[in-house]
């Protein structure tokens, strides 16, 4: 919400329209009209049309409810606020009933008046944002920018991600990105940014690892003699900013206090540096990201619900490699070339029997994960052909770290693998035997395999139907 929102001001009495815009011009609204007569109001809004309306409901001419009626069937976007003097609420409900806002009893609570009218600016301000997004998105099927190039897909989810990216481009609001670890967070900011085109530039912190104090060092900067060791003043991450973006990445382990800072920062839009008293502005986005559940860390007290709601106003999902596989071909293609390019080596073909291969498994480690195993295979190779052999084993390895089976249970014979064995069995096989042993220590309880195999149970039914379709 933005304080040059023009406010109308409608009383009979000019002791109180001069109170009012006091009141008003005090709190920084530098937009704002009274009007004593209730004849003008029509005729004032033909030509204007303010973003908030308080009226008085009695005035001679034209009463502050009729009033009412014809500005909410005419100009029902426009904030309606009452005012009433006591003997007049019963009245005043009956106008919210109407369509006002809200009402005040004179002689009116000027702070609850402020914080009113704020929310509803901000509300009414949020909801034509996500109006024009909805619009946009109905309009725009499919994105061409060339700032989602670094991203490759062919995924259709992917896709209508960008678009999206494209709708929210020119908010101000924050954006947050959800993705498991590996799935290319960093890219998908760097893409909103890109897409924004901002005149600052993009900055970067990773909140892991930082204290309270560290975390507001880094972004709010601090002045000369602000701490022990502050021998000169640093700008902050906002600033090196300017009018850019600044990515706040794995938000999910902010502390507590660093919590409270960041949700200060989004609602007023400024912020004080370290050791001095000048409020600064904030001119940046702000990108946060993680691949923490925020639900659950709400539950469990350790994110702030209302900071979550500042934050989740622009919501980016990006879906796991394992359901978005079709991507696989490419992205293989694409990481061989630039490992060969690292490498100095000539290019390796792929062979086509590796994309089956690949496609059954789940890629716990996403992109991030099929990028370092494909360039330990390209390392591993010494023909023109990559090394299937090894990548395979690695896979298989993988899989077997990311499942681990307690030995003191006893395995299945099918899930013991020794040094000396020559032939490793195929991905598919591992998880039919990692499924048959879950089951097995179970009782064949789907919905506690599910738990051991860290699948839901719907996920354990598909594999089940999957297995027997194939026998």
């Amino acid at each position: 919400m933005s304080n040059s929102s023009s406010i109308l001001l409608v009383d009979d009495q000019q002791d109180v329209l001069r109170s009012l815009s006091l009141l008003f011009r005090t709190e920084k609204f530098t937009n704002v009209t009274a009007i004593s007569n209730s004849e003008e109001v029509m005729p004032y809004l033909k030509n204007n049309t303010p973003d908030v309306i308080l009226l008085d409901i009695h005035m001679p001419v034209i009463e502050g409810s009729e009033l009412l009626k014809l500005i909410k069937t005419e100009y029902p976007e426009i904030i309606v606020i009452m005012v009433t003097a006591n003997d007049q609420v019963s009245i005043a409900v009956e106008c919210t009933k109407l369509g006002a806002h809200d009402y005040f009893v004179k002689p009116v609570d000027q702070s609850r008046l402020i914080h009113v009218i704020r929310n509803a600016l901000e509300n009414k301000s949020l909801s034509d944002e996500l109006m024009s997004v909805q619009k946009f998105l109905m309009s725009v099927k499919q994105s061409s920018n060339p700032a989602f190039a670094s991203i490759l897909t062919v995924n259709e989810e992917m896709k209508k991600l960008f678009v999206y990216i494209e709708a929210i481009a020119q908010s101000k609001r924050p954006v947050l990105i959800l993705g498991e670890t590996g799935t290319g967070k960093e890219l998908m900011a760097q893409a909103v940014y890109d897409v924004s085109n901002k005149k600052g530039k993009m900055v970067s912190v990773n909140i892991a690892g930082l204290d309270d104090t560290a975390f507001s060092d880094t972004l709010f900067g601090h002045k000369k003699g602000a701490f022990t060791g502050a021998s000169t003043s640093r700008e902050g991450l906002i600033k090196q900013a300017g009018e850019g973006a600044i990515f706040l990445d794995e938000i999910g382990d902010l502390d507590h206090q660093s919590q409270i800072k960041l949700l200060r920062l989004i609602q007023e839009n400024n912020y004080y540096p370290l050791g001095s008293d000048t409020l600064e502005e904030n001119n940046a986005r702000i990108i946060t990201a993680t691949h923490h559940e925020l639900n659950k860390l709400i539950t469990e007290g350790n994110f702030r619900q209302d900071l979550f709601y500042r934050l989740q106003i622009h919501t980016i999902r990006i879906p796991p490699l394992r359901e978005r596989k079709e991507d696989i071909p490419l992205l293989c293609e694409y990481f061989s070339i630039k490992a060969c390019n690292e490498l100095q080596l000539s290019k390796i073909e792929i062979p086509d029997s590796l994309y089956e291969f690949l496609s059954q498994y789940d890629f716990p480690g996403n992109v991030r994960e099929l990028e370092m195993l494909i360039y330990d295979s390209v390392t591993q190779t010494t023909g023109s052909v990559l090394n299937v052999e090894h990548l395979k084993q690695q896979i298989t390895l993988n899989a077997s770290h990311h499942n681990p089976i307690d030995d003191s249970e006893g395995l299945s014979p099918e899930l013991s693998i020794s040094p000396e064995t020559k032939t490793l069995p195929t991905i598919k096989e591992f998880n039919d035997n990692l499924i048959k042993e879950a089951l097995r220590r179970t009782n064949n309880n789907q919905s506690e395999a599910a738990k051991i195999l860290g699948l839901t149970r719907q996920a354990l039914n598909k594999r089940l139907t999957r297995n027997k379709t194939s026998d």
